[in-house]
């Protein structure tokens, strides 16, 4: 009887917990914006990264930032670029690739391809390659400048996964910056500690944000049937 009381405990005790992740969660904006479920997170990779980055960031709402995810931006010829996470604050814009990597990443900004290096034991490793994320993260700005203008600061960064080692990264434009996910909530304090103007007001933030928002409702295996919906919906520039 007494195991089974302790068990039963135990089994209360481990509900109560998930039912409190799952509530939290749920009053979170990034499932207010992607509405996936919790479990997505566990075994999606991508989906990992970027909510992860959102935990970094979600203090900024605090100060009238607004996130947004999984934006679908028209680049013309029936295509889309794809940003996984977005801040809007009153200090310009942050447009952040997240890779959710482990390894070594050696890097240039101007090579096409970056290198992750993977152990096998036995002194061995293994190589493999994957599209220089600055460039990736590059064409997201592009078009989304189209949108929101040219004249306000937009900050490229790309974030990856603590497992991984960044052992030669080079980089030379302004606005890029390649860092460690826990790294990004101090990273973006300290850019705006740096910049004395405000660039958008709480009225030009929920602006950008409303005129955006429709962009992370369409689902990704269905976005080429709903490219010219989202062509309709940013027909005007936000500001």
């Amino acid at each position: 009887m007494e195991v089974f009381l302790i068990s039963f405990l135990i089994l209360v005790v481990w509900l109560l917990y998930l039912y409190y992740n799952d509530k939290k969660y749920k009053e979170g904006s990034y499932y207010q914006v992607t509405k996936k479920p919790y479990s997505s997170i566990k075994y999606d990779l991508g989906r990992r990264a970027e909510y992860l980055t959102y935990k970094q960031l979600r203090r900024f709402e605090n100060s009238g930032g607004k996130l947004l995810f999984n934006l679908l931006i028209p680049k013309g010829y029936n295509k889309t670029t794809e940003i996984d996470v977005l801040l809007i604050c009153s200090k310009g814009l942050f447009v952040f690739e997240c890779k959710d990597y482990s390894g070594w990443i050696f890097g240039n900004e101007a090579d096409k391809n970056w290198t992750q290096t993977l152990p096998q034991g036995l002194g061995r490793s293994h190589k493999e390659y994957f599209y220089n994320p600055i460039r990736q993260n590059a064409m997201h700005i592009k078009y989304l400048k189209n949108l929101v203008g040219w004249e306000v600061p937009i900050w490229s960064v790309i974030v990856f996964s603590d497992k991984c080692t960044l052992k030669n990264i080079t980089m030379y434009s302004n606005y890029v910056s390649v860092i460690y996910l826990s790294s990004t909530e101090n990273f973006v304090t300290r850019i705006c500690s740096q910049i004395e103007k405000n660039f958008y007001t709480e009225e030009e933030i929920s602006a950008i944000y409303n005129k955006l928002y429709p962009c992370t409702q369409f689902d990704y295996e269905e976005r080429e049937r709903h490219i010219e919906n989202i062509k309709r919906y940013l027909s005007l520039r936000i500001i």
